[in-house]
C-alpha cells in the first residue's frame, strides 16, 4: 500500500507525463497543424475565388491571424503546466496549493481541448463546402483516378481533337497561359469566333460564348463573355488560339478553370456544317486546369534545329525546329506560294532570293514546326507523296524573333498577330539563348546545310516499346498511369507523329463509353544513350509517347479482365518521309503482333 505521500507523488508523477504528453502532442503535431490550417487558407480563398471576391489577401491575411493565434495558445498552454507543475511541487503538503495546481491542470487541458474542437469543426466545414464548389466544373471533372471515368473526355485522340492547353488536369498554368484546341480537321470560325464572316475576319475576333463556356470551376457565373477573349486560328484553320484579355486567376492563389466545347447541330462545326463532335462524342468536350499565381516571363530557345548545320543529306529530309516549350501556333505555322506567304521561317538557296514553297506546320504539341516542300519528287512504300528540296545545293534557314512590347520579353500583339515566334503566352524567341529576349535581329536564329541529288529510302525500325512487344515478355500488372512509348532507330517526322497514325483501344468490362477514354501523342527527340536531349546535344533518335487516361484494374476473375492494345500505322514517317513497316521491324516478328503490309493499314500492336 503507497502512504498518501506517496499517493501524492505518483499522481504528480503520472500528471507530468500526461502533460509533457500532450505538450509533446502539440509540438510534433506542429506541422500538421499547420499544413491543415494552410490548406483550410486555400480552401477559404478558393471559395472567395469562385464566387467572384477579389480581396484574397484580406482572406490570406485572417489566415495568418489565426496561425499566430494557434501557436500563441500552445505558447500559453505550455507556461500554464509548466506553473501548475511548479506550484505542485513547491507546495509542501498545503491542499490550498495542491488544489490549485491541479485546477490549473485541468482548466488548461480542457481550454486545449475546447480550442482544438472548434478548430476541427471549422476546418472540416471549409473543407466540405471548398470541396463542393472546386471540383471540375459540370462534366470536365478532374479526377484522373480509375475510379472518376470523366464524360466528354473521349474526343481527345479519338474523336475530333488532336490536343490543347492547358493539358487536362493540368497544374500551375502561368496566369497569361491562353486557351490552344487543335482539331483534326478545319472547323468553321463562325463556331468559335462571336460574328466572324470573311469580310470582317481581320477585325473580329471575340469569343463565340455559346460554343466555348470558359470559367471559374464550380462558378459558372463566371462564364467568359465574348469581349474577354480574342480568338486567332492558324492558315488550315484546325488550331484556335484563345487568348484571356485579363490574367487568369489570382496573384495569391491556385485558381481552378473549366473549359467546355458545345457538341450537336448548334455548337462547333466542321467546314462543311457538320457537328465536329458527333457519334458517341456528341455531348461535347470539356476539361479542367489549375491556374497558378506567377506570369510565365521566360523566352522559348530553339532545342534542335535539324538538318544540323554543315551536314549534307538527301534531298528527301524534311527540316525541323524543335523548341524548349510550346510556341504560339499562329505565328509558326503558314504556307509559301511563289514566294509570298509566311514569313516568320523561311528556307533560301544559297541564302539569298526568294524563299521555297511550302508549308510550316506546327506538331509536336506547339514545339516543333516543320518544312516540306512543294515539290513531289515520289511515293513512299505505302504510297504516300514524299517531298524534296533542291538537289546539291546550300540552304539558309532563318527564324525571326518577334519584335518585343514596352514590357520585354513580351512581344507586340497587334491585329495581325505575333510578327515573328513566340511561345504561347507572347514572349519572343531568344535565339542566342542568352536568357534574354531582345527582339530581332539579334535573337533571329540562323544555320545552314547542304543537300545531295540522293534520295534516302531507308525505312524507320522500332528499336523498342513500353510495354514490350516481344513476344512472352511481361504485359500484365502495368502501372495504372504509364506512358506507351515506342522508340525508333532514326528521327522521325514529327507532324506523323499524331492520334490517328498512334492510337490506345481500351477494351473490358468497365469500358464501354467511347466518351471516357483519352490519349495524346507527343515526340521526344533522344541522344545516342536514348535519354531526352538537352540544349546542344545530338539527336539521333526518336520516341514516340502516349499518354492516356489511366488504365482501369483487372480484377481476378476472367470477365473482370482490362486490356489496351496500343496500335502504330505505317503513316508514321521518319525525318526523309519513308513510311514505318511494322512487318520489317526487329520488334514485331509475327503474330499477333504484326499486320498485313498493305499500304495505310499495316501496324503493330503491344498489349499492356
Amino acid at each position: 500500500m503507497l502512504n498518501s505521500g506517496q499517493r501524492s507523488g505518483a499522481r504528480l508523477a503520472l500528471l507530468w507525463v500526461s502533460s509533457f504528453l500532450i505538450v509533446g502532442s502539440f509540438v510534433f503535431g506542429a506541422h500538421f497543424v499547420s499544413a491543415q490550417l494552410t490548406q483550410g487558407q486555400q480552401d477559404v480563398q478558393a471559395i472567395a475565388s469562385s464566387a467572384g471576391v477579389q480581396q484574397t489577401d484580406l482572406v490570406t491575411l485572417i489566415g495568418r491571424i489565426i496561425n499566430i493565434f494557434l501557436g500563441f495558445l500552445g505558447v500559453i498552454f505550455l507556461g500554464l503546466m509548466l506553473y501548475a507543475g511548479f506550484t505542485w511541487m513547491t507546495a509542501g503538503g498545503d491542499p490550498a496549493k495542491v488544489d490549485s495546481a491541479k485546477n490549473t491542470i485541468r482548466n488548461a487541458i480542457i481550454g486545449l481541448l475546447i480550442i482544438t474542437s472548434a478548430w476541427a469543426i471549422t476546418a472540416f466545414i471549409i473543407n466540405f463546402f471548398a470541396g463542393a464548389t472546386s471540383g471540375g466544373g459540370g462534366i470536365s471533372g478532374g479526377g484522373s483516378g480509375y475510379g472518376a471515368l470523366v464524360g466528354s473526355s473521349g474526343s481527345l485522340g479519338s474523336g475530333i481533337i488532336e490536343y490543347h492547353v492547358p493539358e487536362r488536369n493540368a497544374t500551375n498554368a502561368p496566369r497569361n497561359t491562353p486557351i490552344i484546341i487543335t482539331f483534326k480537321s478545319p472547323i468553321r470560325p463562325d463556331s468559335m469566333i462571336e460574328g466572324w464572316t470573311e469580310e470582317t475576319s481581320s477585325t473580329t475576333n471575340g469569343l463565340n460564348a455559346n460554343n466555348i463556356k470558359i470559367f471559374r470551376s464550380g462558378d459558372e457565373g463566371s462564364t467568359f463573355t465574348s469581349a474577354q477573349a480574342r480568338v486567332t486560328f492558324t492558315e488550315d484553320r484546325r488550331t484556335y488560339v484563345i487568348r484571356p484579355v485579363d490574367l487568369l486567376g489570382s496573384p495569391s492563389v491556385n485558381v481552378n478553370y473549366s473549359v467546355e466545347l458545345a457538341g450537336g447541330n448548334g455548337g462547333i462545326l466542321l467546314l462543311d456544317g457538320s457537328p465536329a463532335f458527333s457519334g458517341a462524342f456528341s455531348q461535347g468536350y470539356s476539361w479542367g486546369f489549375e491556374v497558378s499565381t506567377v506570369v510565365d516571363t521566360t523566352p522559348p530557345k530553339i532545342l534542335a534545329a535539324l538538318p544540323y548545320p554543315g551536314g549534307k543529306y538527301a534531298r528527301n529530309v524534311v527540316i525541323q525546329v524543335t523548341f524548349d516549350e510550346a510556341v504560339d501556333p499562329v505565328g509558326a505555322s503558314g504556307a509559301v506560294k511563289s514566294g509570298v506567304g509566311f514569313t516568320h521561317i523561311a528556307v533560301r538557296p544559297g541564302g539569298i532570293g526568294v524563299p521555297l514553297d511550302g508549308e510550316y506546320r506546327i506538331t509536336n504539341q506547339y514545339r516543333t514546326v516543320e518544312f516540306v516542300t512543294a515539290d513531289k519528287c515520289g511515293v513512299n512504300s505505302c504510297g504516300t507523296d514524299v517531298f524534296c528540296l533542291p538537289g546539291d545545293a546550300t540552304l539558309e534557314i532563318s527564324v525571326r524573333a518577334a519584335t518585343l512590347s514596352e514590357q520585354p520579353p513580351l512581344a507586340q500583339f497587334t491585329s495581325q498577330g505575333f510578327d515573328g515566334i513566340t511561345d504561347i503566352v507572347g514572349n519572343s524567341l531568344d535565339g542566342n539563348a542568352n536568357g534574354t529576349a531582345n527582339g530581332p535581329p539579334a535573337d533571329s536564329y540562323q544555320w545552314s546545310f547542304g543537300t545531295s541529288n540522293e534520295i534516302k529510302l531507308t525505312p524507320p525500325k522500332l528499336s523498342e516499346t513500353v510495354p514490350s512487344a516481344s513476344p512472352g515478355s511481361e504485359q500484365s500488372n502495368r502501372p495504372l498511369d504509364e506512358e506507351v512509348t515506342a522508340t525508333f532507330d532514326t528521327l522521325m517526322q514529327a507532324s506523323t507523329m499524331n492520334s490517328e497514325s498512334a492510337l490506345i483501344q481500351p477494351q473490358g468490362p468497365g469500358e464501354t463509353d467511347p466518351d471516357t477514354f483519352w490519349y495524346s501523342v507527343r515526340m521526344e527527340l533522344l541522344n545516342a544513350s536514348g535519354m531526352p536531349i538537352l540544349p546542344g546535344e545530338v539527336a539521333s533518335k526518336a520516341q514516340l509517347a502516349l499518354k492516356h487516361r489511366p488504365y482501369l484494374p483487372s480484377g481476378q476473375l476472367s470477365n473482370e479482365i482490362h486490356y489496351y492494345n496500343p496500335f502504330l500505322f505505317s503513316d508514321l514517317q521518319d525525318s526523309f518521309q519513308n513510311c514505318f513497316n511494322p512487318v520489317s521491324s526487329n520488334v514485331c516478328n509475327g503474330a499477333p503482333n504484326c499486320c498485313n503490309n498493305s499500304p495505310k493499314s499495316s501496324a503493330c500492336t503491344f498489349t499492356p
